[in-house]
């Protein structure tokens, strides 16, 4: 579990651990420099829990993913389960998704649905996965790591994620996903909690039904913002990171997972390179744009770009 001032809800959280038919084996929880009393209820809590509970304290704040990462590099355990500090687990949700663990050997990581609810928990009728279907995403984008579990030998092949990647599930359901190794339990066990201090802007994530309508406006909105040449280079320096992260496991990998490893690696230059291109298009004069978006148009940059889509976006500069 990653803690950041997470004294209002992390109590229901730890209370669902004890409540688990199946208890965890150890909670380690590292915790971001907080302000707030959050050390001292996990402090309060290991006294009377009957699993080993680890509190660890960063020296320094490292943001989201390098405090979860500080978190997987501590844990020891044969499958770890991911934990943010304000969501709630149903009783069964260790008990059943170990089962799941025992049909799908082949998976390093397994994944559940979660019911989204507001800050006090009553829920709103929809889950996370149910939202992404309707708004039209394939479960290669289901990347919530509040709802993973992941094995220790496919932690030893990633960690540490790569310094300046922003996002730890990200960076292991992406992997898994290019390995094949990940498998999903369509079976909600869990709230997600939806409050003011982790509003995330995925649509996916909204407490009131979306739509594909709704992620084609929302796409276009995010497309025409101020600040979207900064965001496209954010994500160009992602996936550079990413495909310079996964060129350092290479090595040590095992054999089988090389070739996919090396995939990966190439899928992530490319839609780099091609996001550059698209990028110096944008900033050109109308004829020059319009001849150098048709030029790359009928190369096939397009293609792994969003199609048409993208190539209309760059027309318009």
């Amino acid at each position: 579990m990653a803690t950041y001032n997470g004294a209002q809800y992390i109590q229901e959280q730890l209370q669902s651990f004890l409540n688990q038919i199946h208890q965890p084996d150890e909670l380690i929880v590292t915790d971001d420099c907080s302000t707030d009393q959050t050390e001292g209820i996990v402090r309060e809590f290991a006294k009377t829990a009957p699993f080993t509970v680890e509190f660890h304290r960063n020296e320094k704040n490292l943001g989201y993913c390098g405090n979860f990462n500080a978190g997987l590099m501590k844990s020891t355990g044969d499958l770890v389960f991911l934990s943010d500090q304000d969501d709630v687990w149903f009783p069964e949700k260790i008990q059943h998704m170990l089962k799941v663990v025992d049909r799908n050997p082949q998976a390093m990581i397994v994944m559940n649905d979660a019911a989204l609810t507001d800050c006090d928990l009553n829920e709103v009728g929809l889950t996370k996965i149910g939202q992404m279907l309707s708004a039209g995403f394939g479960m290669e984008s289901f990347v919530m790591g509040c709802c993973c579990a992941v094995r220790r030998e496919f932690l030893e092949l990633v960690l540490p994620i790569p310094d300046g990647y922003r996002s730890h599930d990200n960076w292991l359901v992406a992997i898994a996903n290019g390995l094949n190794v990940r498998a999903i339990e369509f079976l909600v066990l869990q709230y997600y909690r939806r409050h003011g201090s982790n509003e995330s802007p995925f649509i996916a994530n909204r407490t009131t039904k979306v739509t594909r309508l709704n992620r084609q406006i929302e796409s276009l909105r995010r497309a025409w913002r101020a600040d979207s040449p900064e965001i496209a280079r954010m994500y160009i320096n992602q996936c550079r990171i990413f495909a310079s992260g996964l060129q350092n496991i290479v090595a040590n990998a095992p054999s089988h997972y090389r070739h996919d490893l090396i995939k990966l690696i190439g899928q992530s230059n490319t839609k780099a390179d091609g996001l550059e291109k698209r990028a110096a298009i944008r900033n050109k004069t109308l004829f020059p744009r319009v001849s150098s978006a048709v030029r790359f148009l009928f190369s096939g940059g397009y293609t792994a770009q969003n199609g048409l889509k993208s190539f209309v976006r760059d027309l318009l500069g």
